[in-house]
Parts: C-alpha cells; structure tokens; sequence
C-alpha cells in the first residue's frame, strides 16, 4: 500500500496523489482562451476552471532558470544558470549535487517517474542526463529550439527514448501527448506516478501540421501572406495543437479513474517572444520574454486536484512562483526529513487548500528584480535590454502594468526591496555562467546527441 496523505478535508487518504506537470515553453500569457485569445484553448482553461488559477504566478524570463528552479525548489542563481539558457555548445548543466523533484518523489513512494518532452537542464554529460536526475524513464530531446519534424538540433538527431536514440516519426507535440498518455495508462496500475510532461511548444523553430493551421485559416489564404504573418499563424496553430495534446492527457487521466487523485500543473517556462504581435502577446502586461518585467516572468498558471485543493473556478492573487512546486509537493506527500540544500520557495499548500488566503513573501526573480503582493523591484543596469537608466519601482495593486516608475516618494520601500535583491545577486553560483554565444564558433554537434562522457 502506498503511504498516508492528508486531503484538503483533514481526512486520511490511502493513496499519494499521481503528480503531472504541463509545462509550455514560450507561451504568452495572452495567449490562451482564458486570457482573451483567439486562440481557444479549453483543455488549458479546464485545468484552471476545475481547479485553481493562479493569477500570479512568476518564471524567470528565460528556459533553463525555469526548468532549474522548478525541479530543485531552488532560485538557479545558485547554479550558475541564471541569465540565459544551457545552448548545444556547453557542456555543464543543473549542478550533480541538488536533489531534483524526481529525487524526492523517487524516496517516498513514487516508483514511475517520467520526463518527457524538453529537458534543457544539461547535455554534455551523463550526469546531467534525466535518468541520472531521479528520473526512471525518459522520451524526448535534451537541447531547446528542435525541429518539431526531424527532430534535429544543429544537424544532429536529438530524440530520445532513454538512453537510446529514438526514430520515431511525428509532429514533436504530438510524439509528447502520446508518450504521456501511454505513460497514464501503463503507471495508473502501479501505484502513485510522476509526469513531467514539457512540451517544446510553441517555441521557435514555427513549424505546425498543415491540418492544424487550415483551422485557424484557409490554407490558399496561408500561403499567399508574408513570411511574418505565416510565422504568426503557424504560431497559432502550434498552441492549439499543444492544447489538444493536453486534452488527450486529461482524457487518459480521466479513463484511469485516477482523475481526482492526480496534482495537475500548468504553466509556461517564461513569457511570449517579442515581435510577434499581434499573434503571440504578452498583454496586458508589460515586456516580454527576456524582461524581467511582467510579460517576462508572470506566466499563465493554473494547478488542479480535487481530493486535495478548495477548488472550481477559484483565482488566487497572491505571489506563487516555479521554486514554490517543489516545496508544495513535499509538504502535500508528507515528507519529514529537509532537503540537503534548503529550498528557496514555500510550499503553498495552505493556500490550495483554503487554510490561509494570503502569503507574506518576496520572490527573487533574477538578474536584479523581486516581487510581492505589494511591490515589484528592477534594478538598473543588470539588463541591458530593458533600457533602464535607474531604479524601477512598480505599485502592484495601483500601477500593476508597470506603465510608471513609483520610486518617488516611496525611497524607504526601494531600499528594501534592493537589499532583497543584492543578496541574492551576488550568491556565487557553484559553477561559472558564461555567455550565451562562448563557444559556439567551431562548435560540431555529436551523433545523435549521444551522451559518451560520465
């Protein structure tokens, strides 16, 4: 019999809860039905009207931090992945010694435990691979931005089935869907399981099924428009094909009669890429993915078990964030003992199930920003990108857009929050982050991105 965990009622359940989570990697928070979209999305909008939005919920503003904070708990300035991605080039990744969410689940009764779609958490060595992250099986690419045909980064295959180079044939989202869905169906016979479904979509390479995007427009239409809005239609089309997907996975977990009993997360890496409006945004907040501003960080979020959470149609305002998943789990499964290296999120249950209605917490957000209920802090000159000549406060509850600067007047807050942020600026990471572009001249993929060093 699997172990003991408390529901949202106090009562005692004889079963752990199935963990799957959906991670979308360069969603726009406009961008979903929910939000206003013309793009319909019903099975990302299921997830958040049975279940839980979470209105607030921050990422960093680019794909490995993400993927980090969310599978450590941990804010990845501590690993040196902080500012941008791990590209084909490098060969570190997520440091060897932190213990991942797969490592934890692993130790307290989870004996599946899958990754599949996106890794980006490290390639160069076996070390960094899934199967040697706590995780039992894995299905996918290990690098970003893969040709959703060929399933090629940089010349070279990069798809996976464990440690073997996989052949398989297909569109990459739907490849991902349906590994999870087989993963569903053979781990609901075997006691509690964990998915950590991250799509590719609907990142760059645009590339979508024709299928798909003659539902969002006459093809004859198609290919007569410029390059751009091709671009912007394909895009389009790529995240009603990932919502589908998701849908296909809700159905699997719905037929296994372990529907209720199942932690459903959604959310994206970061915000949408800039350039692409009208047909990928951001609004109604400011900035994009890159920026440390909402439309970077603050992604779509929404996070379902109806055994466990106060739910249906519920929206919570408060400041939840990436390094919060891990945590939440923890305390939900009942583990006793502390992680090795202490977490930097909190855990939110309480707050899922209806205990408290607030959290007292500032987020550090990376590269110089931090936010909470009241406040959100960017420091000048630790991006360049956002052109910032000083310090930029926002008002959240008077000014949550951050269309104005509201230092003035409010230096004592500033102060605060700046002393919050260098703090955590200034961890020495436990290996050097370099440039995004150090390295790459010369750089030949391996075959197959085979996986040789140790």
């Amino acid at each position: 019999m699997a172990g003991l965990a408390l529901t949202a009622c106090g009562t005692v359940s004889d079963e752990k809860p199935n963990v799957v989570i959906i991670l979308a990697d360069d969603l726009g928070y406009g961008d979903i039905s929910m939000h206003g979209s013309q793009i319909q999305t019903p099975n990302i909008d299921r997830i958040a009207s049975e279940g839980i939005e979470l209105c607030r919920h921050y990422a960093t503003p680019v794909s490995s931090p993400t993927r980090a904070g969310l599978m450590t708990g941990r804010y990845p300035s501590r690993f040196g992945i902080r500012e941008t991605v791990i590209p084909p080039w490098r060969e570190y990744g997520l440091p060897e010694g932190e213990e991942t969410m797969a490592d934890v689940l692993g130790r307290n009764g989870y004996e599946n435990r899958a990754m599949i779609g996106k890794w980006h958490l490290g390639h160069g060595r076996q070390a960094f691979y899934p199967l040697n992250r706590g995780f039992t099986h894995f299905y996918g690419c290990l690098n970003g931005a893969l040709d959703y045909f060929t399933h090629e980064r940089d010349g070279e295959l990069d798809w996976h089935d464990d440690w073997d180079s996989c052949y398989d044939k297909g569109y990459t989202t739907d490849l991902i869907a349906d590994e999870a869905v087989e993963c569903i169906r053979e781990y609901s016979k075997e006691g509690p399981y964990f998915l950590y479904v991250a799509f590719n979509a609907p990142h760059s390479p645009y590339l979508a099924p024709e299928d798909e995007i003659a539902e969002h427009i006459p093809l004859e239409e198609f290919k007569a428009l410029s390059k751009k809005d091709q671009k912007g239609w394909t895009y389009r089309a790529m995240v009603s094909r990932m919502d589908k997907g998701i849908g296909r996975i809700l159905d699997a977990l719905e037929e296994s009669g372990q529907m209720d009993n199942t932690i459903i997360l959604f959310m994206s890496d970061n915000g949408g890429v800039p350039g692409m409006e009208p047909y990928c945004t951001n609004k109604p907040l400011r900035g994009n993915k890159f920026q440390e501003f909402d439309g970077g960080v603050r992604v779509s979020g929404a996070m379902y078990w109806k055994k466990g959470f106060k739910q249906g149609g519920r929206k919570i305002s408060e400041v939840t964030s990436f390094v919060d998943i891990l945590p939440t789990l923890a305390d939900i499964i009942g583990v006793k003992e502390a992680p090795e290296n202490p977490y930097d999120g909190i855990s939110i249950y309480p707050l899922l199930k209806g205990d408290t209605e607030t959290i007292d917490r500032t987020l550090y957000l990376g590269v110089g920003a931090a936010v909470n209920r009241d406040w959100k802090m960017i420091l000048a000159g630790r991006n360049p990108g956002l052109g910032l000549k000083k310090d930029f406060l926002s008002d959240m509850n008077g000014n949550p857009y951050e269309k104005g600067n509201n230092i003035e007047g409010n230096e004592d807050v500033a102060e605060e929050m700046k002393s919050f942020i260098i703090q955590y600026d200034t961890i020495t990471p436990a290996q050097k982050e370099l440039p995004y572009g150090f390295g790459k001249e010369g750089f030949k993929a391996p075959e197959e991105w085979k996986v040789t060093k140790p």
